[in-house]
């Protein structure tokens, strides 16, 4: 065995991993038939990759040869044969992108949550055997789903206090047109019913929503919310209320923790908080000292030293003052929690085999993470015998024998649209843009991440160390290099 270099042992790296066994199949999903059984890979020999697994109801349906199987007068124009068919049947048009790419774009959006039987004539653009003249398989639409938060309640102009508006977000699992999101929400107060305004984001998941003109009076009052999932096609509903304090009533109206990398602590009031205020003193934290504030209409946003951890007490005291002078009658404490999770990474389910497709995508958590190192190891298809003597499709024992790493990156999270990045949340790996997936051969995906890939407190020490012992230079050029690198966490050999 090869000695491990110190500079290996110096990193802090933590590895989880999974294997993707890719073949020509499906795994059973929920749908109205069970999915088709294996696919005859000597399909390969023909056809390189194709759409199948869970997709999007606004994907199209794209299947790429092995080798070129039109002129380029075919480009960019309609199939003159119906090539595809599909039960349930789906109407649309299938158009060559290139000279080995074919694709059916549906006329209408598929349908949420639908397992789709695709049937190609695959003898209509190609010579092949009797046994492969018709290329089917399966694949599943998205199940919809959705769900949505209220942010903020707060007045449009801060002296005026009497003229509200909700502020919200309604997220749904697959693309939802604005007319459609838009009619399943309704909001009302005292039984009359109110407008709402909507943002919604280009992919047609995130609708940001504002309850317009909600009125503010001497007694306390409610603002009703409900979600109906009718007009999205499930058969699901939900529903909040809102409380909307009396015009009397100054207070704390909601606390949270916000984990990111600025960890601060949120405190929501019912009416803007002046911002000329001095409010040290006046909100405290337990054990901690020197605190900062920012004040953002009716959020006062607060800033620990250092990154906390446990539960602490915050107290509010009476003498805050809204945007008008008055003072908060009533001091409050709250026992808020800084949870501070480990660093980690985990995959989604137990499932190890993905079909061959244009989009394989494999999900995965993380927490208190900034990136993590992406690595594919494959096993190449004539030694799965060989690699199966000794290992289950989890296994990793003795893989220098049967493959080699293929892939290797630094994935950042930060950039995905996540705002707490120290609590667990879902990101997507489409390996398809990372490799070439050859049919019948076996990929072990690992995650891995070091300590200056965390966003705890614990980075500046991490890079003042990297600076001591910086990490090698990982030149994969030559084999004897790559695995030098694999094998510093690979199993006896």
């Amino acid at each position: 065995m090869k000695n491990i270099s110190w500079k290996k042992i110096a990193l802090i790296t933590i590895v989880v991993g999974v294997f993707v066994f890719v073949l020509f199949t499906v795994l059973p999903t929920q749908g109205t038939r069970e999915p088709s059984k294996f696919v005859d890979p000597a399909f390969g020999e023909y056809i390189s990759s194709y759409s199948s697994g869970v997709l999007s109801s606004g994907s199209g349906i794209r299947i790429v040869f092995a080798r070129d199987v039109v002129d380029d007068e075919a480009v960019g124009k309609e199939s003159s044969e119906d090539l595809f068919s599909f039960n349930p049947s789906v109407k649309g048009t299938a158009l060559w992108l290139d000279k080995r790419t074919i694709e059916f774009k549906p006329a209408n959006r598929l349908q949420s949550g639908q397992l789709y039987e695709v049937r190609f004539a695959l003898s209509s653009v190609m010579d092949v055997p009797g046994n492969l003249k018709s290329f089917e398989y399966t694949f599943q639409v998205l199940e919809q789903n959705f769900e949505f938060t209220i942010e903020n309640v707060k007045p449009y102009v801060k002296t005026e206090l009497t003229r509200q508006k909700i502020e919200g977000i309604l997220l749904t699992s697959d693309f939802a047109s604005p007319e459609v999101v838009e009619k399943m929400f309704t909001a009302r107060q005292e039984n009359k019913p109110l407008s709402i305004t909507w943002s919604h984001s280009n992919e047609g998941k995130n609708h940001a929503f504002i309850i317009e003109n909600v009125v503010r009076k001497d007694e306390p009052g409610k603002v009703e919310i409900t979600a109906d999932g009718k007009s999205l096609g499930i058969s699901r509903s939900e529903s909040l209320e809102v409380e909307i304090p009396s015009l009397r009533d100054f207070k704390v109206t909601h606390v949270r923790v916000d984990q990111g990398t600025s960890q601060h602590v949120v405190v929501q009031f019912s009416d803007p908080i002046n911002e000329k205020q001095n409010l040290n003193g006046l909100i405290t934290l337990s054990e901690v000292s020197n605190l900062e504030f920012e004040v953002h209409d009716n959020e006062v946003l607060i800033y620990p030293p250092v990154r906390q951890t446990g539960t602490k007490s915050l107290t509010l005291e009476a003498g805050i003052q809204n945007i008008l002078n008055y003072q908060m009658k009533e001091g409050a404490t709250f026992d808020i929690v800084f949870e501070e999770l480990k660093p980690a990474t985990r995959f989604v389910g137990k499932g190890n085999i993905l079909p061959g497709s244009e989009g394989l995508i494999l999900p995965f958590e993380a927490v208190n993470l900034k990136s993590v190192d992406v690595q594919i190891v494959k096993v190449y298809e004539k030694n799965v015998i060989q690699f199966l003597q000794v290992n289950d499709y989890d296994g990793n024992s003795e893989l220098r024998r049967v493959g080699k790493p293929v892939y290797k990156k630094r994935i950042s999270l930060e950039n995905s649209g996540v705002t707490d990045l120290g609590k667990w949340n879902r990101f997507t790996l489409d390996l398809a843009s990372f490799i070439d997936a050859e049919l019948g051969a076996i990929y072990q995906v690992r995650l891995s991440f070091k300590q200056s890939y965390t966003t705890l407190a614990c980075n500046e020490a991490a890079s003042q160390r990297s600076d001591e012992f910086p990490e090698p230079d990982e030149d994969w050029s030559s084999p004897e290099a790559e695995f030098s690198y694999w094998d510093s966490y690979e199993d006896y050999y």
